[in-house]
C-alpha cells in the first residue's frame, strides 16, 4: 500500500524566499526522517513563482511534482484575498467589510479535489511513500479521497501567525 504524508499548511508559507523557509525546512527534514518518503507532490501553481519545497527536492535529489490543477473555469475558486464578500455572489459587494476568503464554489473545489487525486495516483508512479503539501483548507477532504482510493494516509498542519515578513 503506498503512503501519502500530508503536510497542510496556508500557501504563502511554501513560496521560496518567505522568511520562514527556515521553519518549513526543519518540518520537511523531520518529515523526511520520519518516513524516508522519496517524492514532493504539492498543491502549488507555477505562476506563483518557485516553492522551497521544490528547491529542497533538487538539494536532496528528490523528485517534486506540482499536482496543483490549470485555471480551467471547473478548477476556478476563489481569488485571494477578498477584500468585500461577494466572489459567488453570497453577499453584496461591501467596501466596509473585513478581508475575508469565501470558500467555494463547492462544486468546484470538488472538482479540484478529485484532479488533485487523479494526479497524485499518477506522479506516485512506482514511489511508495510520498510527501503532500496541500493548502490547510482540503486537509480533511483529500484525506478521505486519499484513503478511500488506497493510499494508507498520515496527516499533519503547519500553520503560523508569523506570515507577515519581519
Amino acid at each position: 500500500m503506498k503512503h501519502i504524508i500530508m503536510l497542510a499548511t496556508v500557501h504563502q508559507l511554501q513560496k521560496s524566499g518567505h522568511f520562514l523557509n527556515g521553519e518549513l525546512e526543519d518540518r520537511l527534514r523531520y518529515l523526511r526522517e520520519k518516513f524516508s518518503f522519496e517524492i514532493i507532490l504539492e498543491e502549488w501553481s507555477k505562476n506563483q513563482g518557485p516553492t522551497f519545497a521544490a528547491d529542497y527536492a533538487n538539494k536532496l535529489h528528490l523528485k517534486w511534482e506540482d499536482i496543483g490543477t490549470s485555471k480551467e473555469e471547473q478548477f476556478s475558486t476563489y481569488k485571494y484575498p477578498i477584500n468585500h464578500p461577494g466572489h459567488d455572489g453570497t453577499l453584496d459587494s461591501d467596501p466596509d467589510a473585513p478581508e475575508l476568503s469565501e470558500y467555494g464554489p463547492y462544486e468546484r473545489q470538488e472538482n479540484r479535489e478529485k484532479q488533485m487525486l487523479k494526479n497524485i495516483q499518477e506522479k506516485m508512479g512506482n514511489h511508495e511513500v510520498g510527501l503532500f503539501i496541500v493548502g490547510i483548507a482540503h486537509l480533511h477532504s483529500l484525506f478521505g479521497k486519499l484513503e478511500s482510493n488506497g493510499f494508507k494516509t498520515t496527516a499533519y498542519s503547519w500553520l503560523t501567525i508569523r506570515t507577515q515578513n519581519r
